[in-house]
């Protein structure tokens, strides 16, 4: 399977020839765009947007987990894992309301909250990836210290992965350490 996007706003343009336009994106690796030249397509293109939101989970009788309460563009693969750890936080919602500890209302509100809160920093890195425009130029100047910075690199990548949050890598801490690691040019003098 091959995964390709582009800007929302050239959707129209790319759906009017998809298959050329695909064909295109592809070369834009020239080795890869090789190789698939020689392939077979065995299914139709599929394509969509998916667009971001955050609903109430719960009401009386019902919770929503997953997908069905808050949504991301997919971008940073982390649907699944997020259903795991939203259902996690539920149950335990669930559990605490059950067992006398709380009452409905306020197992599930405080549910709510943890999955708001949680949620919200890669949501909103999410969101940002996934326009596909030119990050800005401190974005751009940030990913630049990051390569070749193993650290950062590892770090970068823990984001994306869901195993940092945003909150941690981009914290202003945690940008000054990957600025100041950036080698600076020698001095001829």
């Amino acid at each position: 399977m091959v995964v390709a996007g582009w800007p929302y706003a050239e959707a129209a343009a790319y759906k009017a020839d998809v298959e050329a336009n695909f064909r295109k994106t592809l070369e834009l690796a020239p080795e890869f765009g090789e190789r698939a030249r020689g392939a077979t397509r065995v299914e139709p293109f599929l394509g969509g947007a998916v667009p971001g939101f955050f609903r109430t989970p719960f009401g009386p009788g019902w919770a929503l987990v997953g997908d069905a309460g808050y949504n991301k563009d997919p971008i940073t693969a982390q649907g699944i894992s997020d259903a795991f750890t939203d259902a996690e936080r539920c149950s335990t919602a669930i559990h605490a309301w059950l067992s006398g500890e709380s009452t409905f209302v306020v197992a599930m509100t405080s549910w709510h909250r943890a999955r708001d809160n949680g949620a919200m920093p890669i949501y909103e890195f999410t969101c940002q990836l996934a326009t596909l425009e030119p990050p800005p130029r401190e974005m751009q100047q940030l990913l630049g210290a990051v390569h070749g910075n193993q650290e950062a690199m590892d770090g970068f990548v823990s984001v994306v992965a869901g195993t940092m949050s945003p909150v941690e890598f981009f914290s202003p801490g945690n940008i000054d350490q990957i600025m100041h690691a950036v080698p600076r040019p020698a001095v001829v003098g």
